[in-house]
């Protein structure tokens, strides 16, 4: 006699149903361990980046404090020194002179005085460059570069291209990217007979570029930081500074160089970060 319908079909409804629960079972299990493995995932991603904060600002402090004791060197060593001579002669100047040494002195004292007010220009523009915030970046650079040709024994050559002004603090930034690179230029680029500066703003994007065809140096071999990323501690803190800035920018930094090649540096901010 053949079973009734329903007992038959009892083990299938079952089955169905304790394989419903098992799938349940192992969805559930799987947005679990996704669920822990995304946590797991965010929590590195913010302690890396809780990390890279650390460094940026790390490299920012120390940059500050170097700019600091540079300017409190220039401040002692030169405008200190002036002041001091002319402190001298002026006290010279109390007691019996001829007639024609104190012109002698008075004149002296004039010029080394004169000295003193280009020195505290210098540093006063060092601090921050008047020229940018009334004219611009592009008369800025001019102003760079006149006084680096009228100081210097290496001729600068500038190239701007530049319709489309960004607010004050990015062009700030850019001016000390260039202002570090062409420090960078003059200190070390030994054999170096050309420096050309480019600022250009082609379509949607605006290029710093600072070339030399002085020494070159050896970039750093694959593997290390990336374009962008501070500089490690022995790349010199004219470099992490760079670094910092472009960072700041959100913009790419491009380094080519090599021995007896010179040195190209270009930094490129995209569009979508002009203002």
């Amino acid at each position: 006699m053949d079973s009734p319908p329903e007992v038959t079909f009892a083990p299938l409804l079952f089955g169905g149903i304790a394989f419903m629960l098992l799938a349940a079972g192992g969805l559930v299990l799987f947005l679990v361990v996704y669920q822990k493995r995304l946590l797991q995932q965010q929590l590195r991603q913010r302690a890396a980046e809780a990390t890279h904060q650390q460094a940026l600002l790390a490299a920012i402090v120390e940059a500050q404090e170097l700019e600091r004791e540079r300017i409190g060197r220039d401040l002692h060593d030169g405008i200190g020194s002036t002041i001091a001579t002319a402190k001298l002669l002026v006290q010279r100047l109390e007691g019996p002179q001829p007639l024609a040494d104190r012109a002698d002195l008075l004149g002296l004292v004039k010029e080394i005085m004169g000295t003193a007010v280009q020195d505290v220009r210098t540093v006063s523009h060092s601090l921050y460059p008047v020229v940018l915030a009334r004219f611009g970046l592009a008369e800025a650079l001019q102003h760079l570069v006149d006084v680096s040709n009228e100081a210097g024994t290496l001729a600068v050559q500038l190239e701007v291209e530049y319709p489309r002004p960004l607010a004050l603090a990015q062009e700030l930034a850019l001016y000390r990217i260039c202002q570090e690179l062409m420090h960078n230029t003059f200190k070390h680029a030994a054999g170096a007979t050309r420096l050309s500066v480019q600022l250009r703003q082609r379509g949607t994007l605006l290029t710093l570029a600072v070339e030399d065809d002085g020494c070159g140096f050896a970039l750093p071999a694959p593997g290390a930081p990336a374009p962008g990323a501070p500089a490690p501690a022995g790349g010199g803190v004219g470099l992490r500074s760079i670094d910092v800035r472009v960072q700041l920018l959100r913009a790419r930094l491009h380094r080519a160089s090599g021995p007896g090649q010179g040195t190209h540096t270009r930094v490129e901010l995209p569009s979508a970060f002009v203002v």
